[in-house]
C-alpha cells in the first residue's frame, strides 16, 4: 500500500477513535491473532435499558441481551452489573482484507493493512434473509435514495401504507446517509440507517445495517472491489495466549442441524487436530457453554508453554 493511503487509513482511524463517542472496536491486527478485545463490565443505573446500553457501548441489541440472559432487558434496575461483550473471535481465520459479516454474531469484521475493525450489525428477517457467500463491493453511495422493489412496495401496501417507489435521501430513508452495494443479485447494500435501534437485529429486507458512526468509519477505508464474506458462524474457537476459547451464539433457525452438542464436540476435536494439540478437554464445561450461549469467548483448555512452542 502507498504511504499516503497508509497514512490515510492510520489517521482516519485515530480520528474516529479519539472523537467519536460511540465508535467500532479498531485493533492492530497481529499476524496469526485470533481474538482481540476485552469484555467489561458496568453498574446500571435506574434509567437504563440494554438497548440504550448497547447503543452506547457500539454494541448490538442481540449480543447485550444474550450476554446478561438473567437481565430485564427494558428495565436492569440501579447497580445491576452489566456485561459488555467486547472479546470476539475473528470468524474465518484464513480470510485476508476485506469485510466479514457473521450473521448469527449479528457483527461484523473490516480487515486492512494490519488493522480490523468489528461493528455489531442488523440483518435481513426471517423473510428476507441476508444471503451468504463470497461477494465484493460494487458501488458506493453517498445521500443515497432508495428504490424499494415491488415485493417490499406491496408488503407496505397489505399493512395499509404507502411506499413510495423512490424514497430521496433524508431522515425516511432507510439506507441512512451512506452506502455501499455488494455484487449479489438482488441489490443488497451495507448501509447506515435511520433506526439504529435496529442494528443488532433481525430487522431489515436483506440488507446489513450499521450504526451512522460505524458506516462513516468504514465507507471511506473501503475501496470498490474491497471482498464481502457474508458467513454463517455461530461456533467459533480460536487461540489467545495458551488457552483454547469457544464462543457460541443462537444459529439464525431452531431447526439447524447443528443445534446438538454432538456437532460441537465434532467441531473442538476437529480444531485440536488440525492446530496438533494433544490435550484432556473439559466436555462439562464445554456443554455449559454450549447451553448457555451468551455469545462471550471463554476458555476450554489451558495448555503449557515450552521453550519449543506449545506442549
Amino acid at each position: 500500500m502507498k504511504y499516503f493511503e497508509k497514512s490515510f487509513l492510520y489517521f482516519t482511524l485515530l480520528f474516529y477513535c479519539l472523537n467519536t463517542t460511540h465508535a467500532a472496536s479498531v485493533f492492530d491486527l497481529e499476524e496469526n491473532i485470533e481474538i482481540v478485545g476485552q469484555d467489561e463490565t458496568i453498574i446500571a443505573v435506574y434509567e437504563d435499558t440494554l438497548i440504550d446500553l448497547a447503543r452506547a457501548h457500539n454494541l448490538g441489541f442481540t449480543e447485550i441481551v444474550i450476554a446478561n440472559r438473567s437481565v430485564d432487558k427494558w428495565l436492569p434496575g440501579a447497580g445491576t452489573i452489566i456485561r459488555l461483550p467486547k472479546k470476539f473471535i475473528i470468524p474465518n481465520h484464513s480470510f485476508q482484507d476485506g469485510i466479514i459479516i457473521n450473521l448469527p454474531e449479528y457483527r461484523g469484521y473490516y480487515m486492512n493493512n494490519g488493522k480490523l475493525i468489528t461493528f455489531p450489525v442488523g440483518i435481513g428477517r426471517m423473510d428476507w434473509t441476508t444471503p451468504l457467500g463470497k461477494s465484493k463491493v460494487d458501488l458506493k453511495l453517498e445521500n443515497p435514495s432508495w428504490y424499494p422493489p415491488k415485493s417490499v412496495q406491496q408488503e407496505y401496501k397489505q399493512r395499509g401504507e404507502y411506499l413510495s417507489p423512490v424514497v430521496p435521501p433524508g431522515p425516511q430513508n432507510p439506507l441512512g446517509k451512506l452506502a455501499m452495494r455488494i455484487d449479489i443479485p438482488g441489490g443488497y447494500f451495507i448501509h447506515g440507517t435511520n433506526k439504529p435501534d435496529g442494528v443488532g437485529m433481525q430487522v431489515s429486507h436483506g440488507c446489513i445495517r450499521l450504526f451512522p458512526e460505524d458506516i462513516k468509519l468504514i465507507f471511506p477505508l473501503t475501496k470498490i472491489n474491497t471482498p464481502v464474506l457474508i458467513a454463517d458462524q455461530p461456533f467459533k474457537i480460536g487461540i489467545l495466549g495458551n488457552e483454547i476459547l469457544l464462543e457460541i451464539h443462537e444459529t439464525l433457525t431452531t431447526d439447524d442441524v447443528r443445534n446438538n452438542f454432538d456437532y460441537i464436540q465434532s467441531m473442538v476435536k476437529e480444531f485440536l487436530s488440525i492446530k496438533g494439540i494433544q490435550s484432556t478437554v473439559d466436555w462439562t464445561r464445554v456443554k455449559a457453554i454450549f447451553d448457555e450461549k451468551t455469545g462471550i469467548p471463554a476458555m476450554i483448555i489451558q495448555f503449557g508453554i515450552t521453550e519449543s512452542g506449545l506442549d
